[in-house]
């Protein structure tokens, strides 16, 4: 296995950077484009799990031509596809609505991984649909064979993810009666379905919302100009890094109106004593962080790595709680986050669904220290931020980040150009 070094230690950041634009927008813009039989997608994210996923349809029968923009033409009758998204959850449960309601015989499949993520809720909602559906104890490979779906009525209990949730409205437009969904029990990561509402609207939809319960109307969609917005899932990674080890940082483009929510790390930053502010499309971060937080994650998993390192690295007493969901990730995050944390030197306690740090980890060590990515791209970029404090990491993964954001390292090297040396 190969080490990688990992920049640091610095100090006092003084940098503007730029992120890609969001995966989760990408993906369900993807998704929406072919249920309306075609559409262009502006300034997409070009990563790992969204080529997988226009490779998927592809395979699945829409003409789709990637350049500066996407363009998905009408679909193709195709009688038999097997698609693989790889480790692509996100990826595979949209598709999976999608190759319901359209004419075919269809295999969805992935890596070893994404094979023991749970699948069940969504597949237990199709077949009340009148799919003929068939997996393996509620996992990949799923094996379909999709027709116009009647649609009506529906209860889910989506558990650990919301992407059932999203998977069942996107296709909804495409069922004779459209869909009303009820959601029961609790709705982790929320925000992603107020992202789907988004994208299923300026595609044309009719989409109501009140509680836990959606209706979308049948029909509707058009085949528009959807443009993708800055990713804040990204801007995490920077943002933290100037909480880590003080400075500025400039990160940009970025709607500060988005309904992503992992805009929340900007209030989460502030209370840990970070100074956030907005200038047009870019976001001004000033550290270090000078307080411990308490921060629910609930709603915003993905922004766990970066936040992790920041409350590691700061005050102790920071707590993070909302945390059920992260074992169901590209890796068990949690428990991976913790055991790099602890090889670092911070002492951390665990307990119902919560961490609180108690001593953070040790600056400036003068051996290396070998890390782990777990093949987790937000895991890799966290254990850059740590990198930036401690010194001397080694990490075991650096191209995993392709999946969710292939420019990474370049601007990582963008950020540090300016930083001091703390020696």
């Amino acid at each position: 296995m190969t080490l990688h070094p990992l920049p640091g230690p610095v100090a006092a950041l003084d940098a503007d950077v730029r992120v890609p634009t969001s995966k989760s927008l990408t993906n369900r813009a993807l998704i929406a484009a072919a249920a309306a039989d075609g559409g262009q997608i502006v300034r997409p994210l070009e990563c790992e799990d969204t080529r997988l996923l226009s490779e998927a349809l592809r395979q699945a029968g829409w003409p789709l031509d990637w350049g500066d923009s996407i363009r998905i033409g009408a679909r193709e009758p195709v009688p038999r596809a097997r698609v693989d998204l790889g480790n692509s959850g996100t990826g595979s449960r949209l598709i999976l609505g999608l190759l319901a309601s359209v004419p075919g015989s269809f295999t969805v499949d992935g890596t070893p991984r994404l094979r023991e993520r749970p699948m069940a809720p969504l597949i237990t909602a199709l077949h009340e649909l009148g799919s003929t559906i068939e997996s393996r104890h509620g996992c990949l490979p799923v094996t379909l064979r999709g027709r116009r779906l009647d649609g009506g009525e529906l209860r889910i209990r989506p558990g650990v993810s919301s992407q059932f949730v999203s998977s069942l409205l996107l296709a909804a437009p495409l069922m004779t009666r459209g869909l009303d969904l009820e959601v029961l029990g609790s709705v982790p990561s929320r925000p992603y379905l107020d992202l789907t509402h988004q994208v299923l609207a300026a595609f044309g939809a009719t989409v109501e919302t009140v509680g836990n319960r959606w209706r979308v109307d049948p029909g509707g969609l058009r085949g528009i100009a959807f443009t993708v917005e800055g990713d804040w899932s990204a801007m995490a990674f920077p943002a933290a890094a100037a909480a880590v080890v003080g400075g500025r940082v400039a990160i940009s483009p970025l709607t500060v109106e988005s309904a992503q929510g992992d805009r929340a790390v900007c209030e989460i930053l502030r209370q840990a004593g970070v100074a956030v502010d907005f200038v047009g499309e870019t976001v001004e971060v000033r550290g270090p962080a000078a307080r411990p937080f308490d921060a629910d994650l609930e709603h915003t998993p993905d922004a766990f790595p970066a936040l992790a390192v920041v409350a590691a690295a700061g005050p102790p007493g920071s707590v993070i709680r909302g945390l059920d969901h992260l074992k169901h990730k590209e890796s068990d995050r949690l428990a991976v986050m913790l055991d790099n944390l602890d090889r670092l030197g911070a002492v951390i306690e665990h307990e119902n669904a919560a961490i609180r740090v108690v001593r953070p980890f040790v600056r400036n060590r003068n051996r290396p220290i070998a890390v782990t990515a777990a093949a987790d791209h937000r895991i890799a970029m966290a254990m850059a931020v740590a990198g930036l404090a401690t010194g001397g990491l080694e990490l075991d993964d650096v191209e995993c980040v392709g999946k969710s954001f292939p420019g990474f390292w370049g601007m990582w090297e963008d950020l540090i150009s300016g930083a001091e040396d703390p020696r």
